[in-house]
C-alpha cells in the first residue's frame, strides 16, 4: 500500500541576537527562495529569535559571542545560577546573565581565562561546539570522523563532526566525493546558526521545542510521491501543488533509469520552496532473502548519488515502504517472516548508519505490532512496534481509519513507546478508494479529513515523539474532494 505523509512541524523559540529584544514580525528581508527560511520561522514561532528591527532579520550578518551564548540559553532553557564566572569583561553587559548560564552549564569558554569577549565575532567552529557540547552533556553520542577540506582547531573536530552526523547543518555545509567542507575559520551568519540550532532543538533532550511542542505547530508537511518517471517531468506543476498545500516534506520513489541530473534538479528546486526530499523505495518481498539485494541497491544507489551530488541537491533520508503482511507466505509462516522483517530494517538501518549517519531513517509501520511480541535485543522481550521504533529515527504509522478517534486509540501504545525511546512518528491517513471498510478519506473529502486531522494534532501536539502526521498520497491528494 502506497502513501503520502503530512508532517507539521514542531515550533521553537527565539531570542535577539543584537540585545534588548526586537518583537519580531514578518521579516522583510528573507525571499521565500532562501533556503534557511523554515528554520528562521521555526525559532521564531517561539521567539528564540528576533529580528534587528524594522522587519528585518540580517540574515546574512555575523554574530558575536555574546549573542550566541543568548541563543544557546534562551533555545536549551539555561539559567543563571548565582555562581560566580571568572569573566572580567562581561559584568555591564547586557548579555551577561546568558554568558554566565551558559558558563555555569559548561557549554562555552572564554577567549582567555578571565576574558570572555562578549562582542567578537562567533566562529563557525566555535558556534558548533557551544551546540555539541550542550547535546553531549544531554547523552548523545559522538559522530564518527569524517575528512575535511579546510582545518579546525583540534577542540573543535568532534563537535564539527558529530554536527555533520545529527544533521544539524543548511546549505553553507557541503559534501563531496567524502569529504566534507565546513569552513571552521569564518564567521558564522545569523541564517547558519538559526539551522544548526533549530535542528539540533529537535533532538537534544531539554531543548526548548521538546517541552514547549504544545504551544506550536507539528514539523512537517509531508506527501509521498511514487510514479516518479510520470511526475518528475512535470516538476514544477508538482512543485507548486506542494508549495500551495503547504507540504515541505517528500518521500520520493528512486528509479535509477532516470538521471541523476533531474533528481538533482527536482531536489534544489524543492529546496527553494523549503520543500526536504527523502529517497523512498521498498517492496512487500524485500524481505526475502533473494530480494534483500534491491534495498541494498536502493541505498548504494543513493549515497553514491549524495557523494557526487552538490548539498543543495541532496537526499536528508531514506524511507523505506516494506509491508511483508500482504504476502500470502506472511500468514504460512508468520515466525520466519518475522525473522526477515526485523533482520530487513536492521540490515537497512546499520547500512545507512555505517557512512551516511547524516541521513534519516524511515520506514512505514501498521498500527497493530504492538500485538506481536519479539526478542528485545538484551536477553528479554517486547512489542515489534517497540523494537521498529528503536531502530528507526522516524517511524510513520499507517493509522488508516475515517476519523479522529479511531486514529488516536490505534497509535496510543506507540505513541508511549516513541515517547520513552526518544524516537519520532508520524501518523498517517489513506485518501486513495478502498473496499476495506472505514479506512480512508476518499469518500469524505479534504475539508471533513483536515478536521479530523486538526484534532489528532490537537491531542498529539504535547508529545515529544509526534512531529506531524501523513496523508496517502500525492497522486490521491490532488483529486481529493473538497
Amino acid at each position: 500500500m502506497k502513501k503520502i505523509t503530512f508532517i507539521l512541524s514542531i515550533a521553537l523559540a527565539t531570542i535577539s541576537l543584537t540585545g534588548p529584544p526586537v518583537l519580531a514580525e514578518a521579516f522583510t528581508d528573507i525571499p521565500h527562495t532562501n533556503s534557511y527560511l523554515p528554520y528562521i520561522e521555526d525559532l521564531k514561532q517561539l521567539d528564540v529569535v528576533d529580528g534587528i528591527g524594522q522587519g528585518l532579520f540580517g540574515p546574512e550578518q555575523t554574530l558575536t559571542r555574546a549573542q550566541l551564548a543568548k541563543f544557546l540559553a534562551v533555545a536549551f532553557q539555561l539559567k543563571d545560577d548565582g555562581n560566580p564566572v571568572p569573566f572580567t569583561d562581561i559584568q555591564e553587559h547586557w548579555a551577561a546573565p546568558y554568558i554566565r548560564a551558559a558558563y555555569q552549564a559548561g557549554i562555552i569558554d572564554g577567549t582567555s581565562d578571565a576574558i570572555f569577549s562578549p562582542d567578537k565575532p562567533a566562529k563557525r567552529q566555535e558556534a558548533s561546539a557551544m551546540v555539541w557540547r550542550y547535546a553531549k552533556k544531554s547523552g548523545l553520542s559522538p559522530g564518527p570522523a569524517l575528512n575535511f577540506r579546510e582545518k579546525s582547531d583540534n577542540w573543535a573536530v568532534e563537535a564539527i563532526s558529530s554536527v555533520i552526523a545529527q544533521g544539524w547543518y543548511g546549505a553553507d555545509v557541503s559534501h563531496n566525493d567524502d569529504v566534507w567542507s565546513y569552513r571552521p575559520q569564518e564567521l558564522m551568519t545569523r541564517q547558519e546558526m538559526a539551522a544548526l540550532l533549530d535542528l539540533s532543538m529537535k533532538t537534544v533532550p531539554g531543548s526548548l521545542n521538546k517541552t514547549a511542542a504544545a504551544a506550536g505547530k507539528p514539523k512537517y508537511n509531508a506527501t509521498w510521491l511514487w510514479n516518479t518517471n510520470s511526475l518528475l517531468p512535470k516538476k514544477d506543476e508538482v512543485l507548486q501543488f506542494l508549495q500551495q498545500n503547504k507540504i515541505n516534506l517528500i518521500f520520493l520513489q528512486i528509479d535509477p533509469d532516470i538521471p541523476a541530473n533531474e533528481y538533482g534538479d527536482f531536489i534544489s528546486k524543492a529546496g527553494t520552496l523549503g520543500i526536504e526530499v527523502h529517497a523512498l523505495g521498498g517492496a512487500p518481498n524485500w524481505i526475502l532473502l533473494e530480494n534483500q539485494i534491491n534495498m541494498y541497491k536502493l541505498l548504494d544507489w543513493v549515497k553514491n548519488y549524495n557523494k557526487k551530488a552538490q548539498a543543495n541537491q541532496q537526499f536528508k533520508g531514506i524511507h523505506l515502504d516494506v509491508e511483508p503482511f500482504v504476502m500470502p507466505v506472511w500468514n504460512q509462516n508468520t515466525d520466519t517472516m518475522l525473522g526477515l522483517w526485523t533482520d530487513t530494517v536492521s540490515g537497512f538501518v546499520e547500512e545507512i548508519k555505517k557512512d551516511s549517519p547524516h541521513l534519516i531513517v524511515g520506514a512505514d509501520l501498521p498500527v497493530w505490532l504492538e500485538k506481536i511480541n519479539v526478542p528485545d535485543g538484551h536477553g528479554g522481550r517486547t512489542t515489534l512496534s517497540d523494537w521498529m521504533i528503536r531502530e528507526l529515527d522516524q517511524t510513520t504509522l499507517m493509522a488508516y481509519h475515517d476519523n479522529s478517534n479511531d486514529i488516536l486509540s490505534s497509535v496510543a501504545k506507540e505513541m508511549d513507546e516513541a515517547d520513552k525511546d526518544g524516537k519520532s512518528i508520524i501518523v498517517a491517513v489513506e485518501t486513495k478508494p478502498s473496499n476495506e471498510g472505514p479506512i480512508t478519506f476518499h469518500d469524505k473529502g479534504q475539508t471533513l479529513m483536515m478536521q479530523e486531522l486538526g484534532k489528532v494534532v490537537d491531542t498529539l501536539q504535547s508529545r515529544a515523539s509526534f512531529v506531524g502526521y501523513a496523508i496517502h498520497d500525492y497522486e490521491s491528494l490532488t483529486t481529493l474532494k473538497k
